[in-house]
């Protein structure tokens, strides 16, 4: 189990910190390889079905979930491999045929080497909601747990 830090509930913006026993190189890997992001993402990684990630500055990453009606998908705006990784975020809902998508937001990841492991800091903001701001902090939250296990 890792130590998480996070930000109050509700705050703008989300700010989760762990530290990982693993090599920044591998957590990297965990967060932009879709075989291994679909092993700890989300608040159940079980709920992941598909994973596509085109690692590339504007190269498009979505997330498909089992229900087959919510979805989460972004651009890459910055790839420094093992160090920084930012790209914007939005949630995909079809209700009746209809797509209802959230605002967009933005998501920064710092990967920051401490002897063997990895020192890794998510900001996440501009979520238009409090509401949203707790669901995403809480997933947040699980995925960085979930990581731990599988790194």
């Amino acid at each position: 189990m890792i130590d998480v830090l996070s930000s109050a509930e509700g705050a703008n913006p989300i700010t989760i910190e762990a530290t990982f026993p693993a090599s920044p190189v591998r957590v990297f890997e965990a967060w932009t390889d879709p075989v291994k992001f679909r092993k700890w993402f989300g608040i159940d990684p079980t709920f992941t079905q598909d994973v596509h990630i085109d690692l590339q500055v504007g190269g498009l990453w979505q997330v498909d979930f089992k229900n087959g009606s919510d979805r989460l998908e972004g651009k890459y705006l910055e790839i420094s491999p093992h160090d920084r990784l930012r790209f914007t975020w939005a949630h995909v809902e079809t209700k009746e045929d209809q797509e209802i998508r959230t605002s967009p937001s933005e998501v920064t990841l710092d990967f920051a080497s401490v002897g063997a492991a990895t020192r890794l800091k998510l900001t996440h903001r501009a979520i238009s909601t409090e509401g949203g701001r707790i669901g995403v902090r809480k997933g947040w939250i699980n995925s960085f747990n979930a990581l731990g296990k599988k790194l």
